[in-house]
């Protein structure tokens, strides 16, 4: 085996496994994984992570080293308190049977002190470990087990008290509904005899009425077990007039190999996906649904009919979809070289670290990708989930935006949100959205924002094996990014040597995404014609950018790129009675004797109208 004691990045550990925690043998390990429910809102909740986890570590004796804030999200049901996933990890390869049953105890019992002031009353969704009992736990007597103060816990929303009378009722209800399915099943046996009496066998031309039509195919569809759910969904597959293909179940089947666990390359909250061959030997990436309630019916087919009409160089394509009784899945292009999140921090790193060229041409092409999305589609979209594993690699290096299972269609003007229930990955969700469940174009702004941090500082967007204060890379990282040595300190260190400037300008543009005003943000093509100057790709490219990229419509380019210096404010844009935007770089975190202006830019974005877009980075003259 092997083991270290100092650093465990390097170890890729499959889930259930989790990496062990600093200063312990270095190793794959089984976290006791805890669920809790906080009278608290999720944007409160985002700056108390770790005094969450300094007390549970308190209320369990461990170390807080031992415990991982791994996610958090809205309650469904109440919007206005927080859903918390806890890992616990061992220190060795495994807790004992009395450590993991003691914890049961405490959490079930409540037993481990959480601060009311800060996180409310919570209520434990589930303990899970290798050896303990299912959660919630049952007494003897069938009850729940017992709270903290003798009283029975019950799940939320229980009413003990009219139990007995609904089963009661419900017992009649099934006796008369049996009952009269019996006496229906009676009359149609009868009604059958009798028929086929009078009439003989049916004619050899019949064709058995379990034998139906694919959508627009002309092919035989054998259904079995049929819905409410499949009926409504195969309606709407009729009316589909996407240019995906049409793919069947046993094609799926024998691309995957019958889903084989092998060709499993990733999975996420809406599905697994699958490398697959296809019967022309073409190599094709298969995404598999969890879902299988009306809700993911409508997901999937809001997001088969939005990505047949999404083109563009930097968004992952649709190739074809499969849609057979309770089966769905969405067949892509293949993108073989991993995510963001794999060359940064998972397997990838070691075999194809990212240098600052490919850092570079990642931010620059993801960020065309979502200015293609808010402003060039139609309708807009709004991505939702945007975050580096969701941004998969070429070979070259050239990023593909991937996952719209949870995008939704922007409708209306600037200003104009989707209110929902928050949807998103720790880390990445924007302010506004976490606290209001308010979604705007400018939510993902901010996720790709902090996209942009993790290729500077090379950190995850939440990380709790940092010191204190550290965890949370937005909260640590923007105050740093106001002068150039808290630059240098945060920038990461396999980067090699990297031009100050391009560095500084890159984390300005990341300051500015990041603002947890919305105003303050920037529209990301605007952040796109920002990073083509840091990129140096003005007149060389812009033949190739007009025909490829309908957001881009640039003209001329001047371009002097100077040498910055410190300063102590914050980077911010300005717009000037025109509708001209200004970013002033030297008044925010570096500053320079030279200033660029670029091009006349239109485009259809939420403002409407062209709108020219320039950098002064002389201290804030224009």
């Amino acid at each position: 085996m092997f083991v270290c004691y100092s650093d465990c990045t390097p170890l890729s550990c499959a889930d259930p496994y989790t990496n062990s925690p600093p200063g312990s043998p270095c190793m794959c390990v089984i976290p006791i994984k805890v669920g809790l429910h906080l009278s608290v809102s999720l944007y409160k909740f985002f700056n108390l992570v770790s005094d969450l986890a300094q007390e549970i570590a308190s209320g369990v004796k461990m170390k807080q080293s031992q415990v991982r804030v791994m996610g958090a999200n809205a309650a469904t049901e109440d919007p206005d308190k927080t859903v918390v996933l806890v890992d616990l990890v061992p220190l060795g390869e495994k807790f004992d049977n009395i450590t993991a049953l003691l914890v049961f105890d405490k959490f079930w019992h409540k037993e481990v002190y959480i601060n009311p002031l800060n996180f409310g009353d919570y209520v434990v969704l589930y303990v899970i470990y290798p050896g303990l009992p299912p959660s919630p736990p049952v007494a003897p007597d069938g009850d729940m087990g017992i709270g903290n103060k003798g009283n029975p816990a019950h799940p939320l929303a229980a009413d003990i008290s009219k139990q007995r009378a609904k089963q009661k009722a419900g017992i009649i209800a099934i006796i008369v509904l049996s009952s009269v399915f019996a006496l229906i099943l009676f009359s149609g046996a009868a009604w059958c005899v009798i028929f086929k009496l009078r009439y003989g066998s049916h004619p050899p031309g019949h064709t058995p009425s379990s034998l139906t039509k694919a959508s627009g195919t002309g092919a035989p569809f054998l259904t079995s077990q049929p819905s409410s759910i499949t009926a409504s969904f195969n309606s709407n597959m009729v009316t589909y007039k996407g240019t995906a293909r049409t793919f069947t179940l046993f094609e799926m089947e024998r691309a995957t190999n019958g889903f084989d666990e092998s060709r499993l390359i990733g999975e996420g909250g809406f599905g697994r996906v699958y490398e697959a061959i296809l019967g022309d030997g073409k190599r094709v990436a298969v995404k598999v649904l969890k879902r299988d309630d009306q809700q993911g019916s409508r997901e999937f087919m809001a997001e088969v009919e939005m990505l047949s009409r999404l083109h563009h160089r930097n968004l992952i394509c649709l190739i074809g979809i499969c849609t057979q009784e309770h089966f769905r899945s969405l067949v892509y292009e293949l993108v073989p070289n991993g995510s963001v999140e794999s060359h940064l921090y998972g397997p990838d790193k070691e075999t194809g670290p990212l240098d600052w060229d490919a850092r570079l041409k990642i931010a620059l092409g993801a960020a065309r990708g979502l200015a293609y999305l808010h402003e060039d589609s139609s309708p807009r979209v709004i991505h939702r989930d945007f975050k580096s594993s969701n941004i998969l690699l070429e070979h070259d290096f050239t990023p593909k935006v991937s996952d719209f299972g949870l995008a939704r269609v922007a409708l209306g003007e600037d200003n104009d949100h989707i209110s929902t229930r928050v949807v998103g990955t720790f880390g990445y969700v924007a302010p506004e959205y976490a606290m209001t469940g308010h979604l705007l174009v400018k939510s993902d702004v901010y996720s790709y924002g902090v996209v942009l941090l993790e290729l500077l500082t090379g950190r995850k967007p939440v990380d709790m094996f940092r010191p204190p204060g550290q965890e949370n890379l937005v909260t640590w990282a923007r105050p740093l990014l106001t002068n150039q040595e808290g630059l240098e300190s945060i920038a990461d260190l396999s980067l090699g040597t990297v031009p100050f400037d391009n560095l500084a300008k890159v984390a300005a543009i990341a300051s500015m995404c990041v603002q947890p005003e919305v105003d303050q943000r920037p529209f990301m093509g605007e952040v796109v014609q920002a990073l083509k100057l840091v990129c140096n790709v003005g007149n060389e490219h812009s033949k190739a950018a007009s025909e490829t990229d309908t957001s881009e419509n640039a003209t001329s380019t001047s371009l002097e790129m100077g040498v910055f210096g410190a300063a102590s404010s914050s980077p911010r844009f300005e717009r000037d009675g025109s509708g001209s935007f200004r970013v002033y770089l030297g008044s925010g975190p570096l500053k320079t004797g030279h200033e660029v202006r670029v091009w006349e830019r239109g485009s259809s974005s939420e403002h409407g109208v062209a709108s020219r877009f320039g950098m002064d980075l002389e201290g804030g003259k224009v």
